[in-house]
């Protein structure tokens, strides 16, 4: 190659190398926006639970918080934010004994309606949004009331399958615990 020929080519191979680098990255800012710099909590409205149940919810960001409130007898609540937006929220409630899955659907307060799919042994009812389910207490404070769970996607990933598992899990923990007394 002659000297201006190389020159000419040496630019073009500095140019394109630019343009890669420029290429690059714009691509990994975009990626680590796209990414999670927090940890999925271990926990639910204070009961343990594997992450791998809240995951399929949780949204990019970069800090997650968890606010549990219980200041109603009976009812428990706590909301899971990411980036100070609200992904989940929970709750746990003392209803009437007689209240039926398909009510508690009904309330405004769920996301879940009377004709989202009902597990075979009628103990959840669950969408991509919301899912409710009952708990088991064998020893009951009162034997008019049951305990209810709840849970609703408002910011997070919607999908169906796992809400089931959560709403199964969490009922599971809530199963003859402190709540139940």
């Amino acid at each position: 190659m002659e000297g201006s020929e190389l020159s000419r080519h040496i630019k073009l191979r500095l140019a394109a190398s630019i343009a890669g680098v420029a290429t690059l990255a714009i691509l990994s800012s975009a990626c680590s926006a796209a990414e999670k710099s927090y940890a999925t909590p271990g926990a639910l409205c204070g009961k343990s639970i594997s992450p791998k149940f809240l995951e399929p919810f949780m949204p990019p960001g970069k800090k997650v918080s968890v606010v549990s409130r219980h200041e109603t007898e009976g009812i428990r609540r706590c909301r899971i934010y990411v980036d100070g937006k609200e992904v989940l929220s929970a709750s746990s409630e003392w209803l009437s004994k007689e209240s039926s899955l398909l009510e508690v659907a009904a309330l405004p307060s769920n996301s879940v309606e009377p004709g989202d799919t009902v597990t075979k042994d009628g103990r959840y009812i669950y969408s991509k949004t919301g899912a409710i389910g009952k708990v088991t207490c064998l020893a009951p404070p009162t034997s008019g009331e049951r305990v209810f769970v709840s849970i609703r996607i408002s910011g997070g990933k919607p999908d169906a399958e796992a809400l089931k598992n959560l709403i199964r899990e969490y009922s599971k923990k809530l199963d003859n615990s402190d709540h139940c007394s």
